[in-house]
């Protein structure tokens, strides 16, 4: 507004200025000289006043168009924070109920724990020596009845999922193991035993001469002795372990 006002005066001046050159213009003299002189000058300032004027005001658009610019960007950076902190906001509202729910859970099977270490503790003493090996330093962590070792239940717990988790490793596998059996003279002989998960298991020494079948008891593993086996477990070992090709094998198994 200042700058339309200042225009203006230059203007109302070289008007006035351009008014006493006519005057003059068919005079002569220093005084006619001056008057056309500064008329000159007037029409000068007002063409750079107009062109300074024209130069600031797109300078200010673009200015202006930039701060929009960075406003929007502000408001939509403003707007996702917004969300991001809503959704953080659900997002622990929802672990705080999964944490209490769980908590209330492990409350009840903290009174559990006792009666579940028990019940593995006895289901241990049917194991097969393979699987025994690989569970004894998670049954030597279970706490016996009335033994108190200051675990805690979580702890307690993850040794208990631990331990059934390798005993269903070994239910769903054939596993073949190396072991020691009574000969018939009464002597340790080695021989190989052919595991099928924990029901049932088959045993062959090196000469074919002492052989068997096992099944599992309430008191361990309960082993019959059957020498006319010997070729079959052979053959069933080697398949196995690749050492014969791919057939089936049968054997005896006993249902209980």
């Amino acid at each position: 507004m200042r700058l339309g006002c200042w225009i203006g005066i230059v203007w109302c001046a070289a008007a006035s200025f351009a008014g006493r050159a006519a005057e003059v213009t068919g005079s002569a003299g220093p005084e006619g000289a001056s008057v056309l002189e500064q008329w000159v000058r007037t029409r000068q300032m007002i063409s750079k006043v107009r062109s300074d004027w024209v130069a600031e005001r797109e300078a200010l658009e673009q200015t202006r168009a930039l701060w929009e610019g960075e406003l929007r960007t502000l408001e939509a950076a403003m707007s996702q924070v917004h969300t991001q902190s809503t959704v953080v906001v659900q997002e622990r509202l929802q672990v705080e109920r999964e944490k209490e729910r769980l908590e209330k859970a492990l409350e009840v099977l903290k009174g559990r724990l006792p009666e579940l270490e028990g019940r593995v503790r006895r289901l241990a003493a049917g194991f097969p020596e393979p699987l025994k090996k690989t569970v004894q330093p998670l049954l030597d962590r279970l706490e016996g009845d009335g033994e108190v070792r200051g675990r805690s239940a979580w702890m307690r717990l993850q040794t208990l999922v631990t331990l059934l988790n390798e005993v269903e490793k070994f239910q769903s596998a054939v596993t073949v193991h190396p072991e020691l059996r009574p000969g018939p003279d009464g002597k340790a002989v080695r021989v190989t035993v052919l595991y099928l998960g924990l029901g049932q298991a088959w045993f062959v020494d090196e000469g074919g001469r002492l052989a068997g079948r096992g099944v599992p008891g309430p008191d361990g593993w309960r082993w019959v002795e059957d020498s006319a086996l010997a070729g079959r477990i052979r053959d069933a070992v080697e398949v196995y372990e690749g050492r014969q090709a791919a057939r089936f094998v049968v054997l005896p198994v006993e249902v209980r």
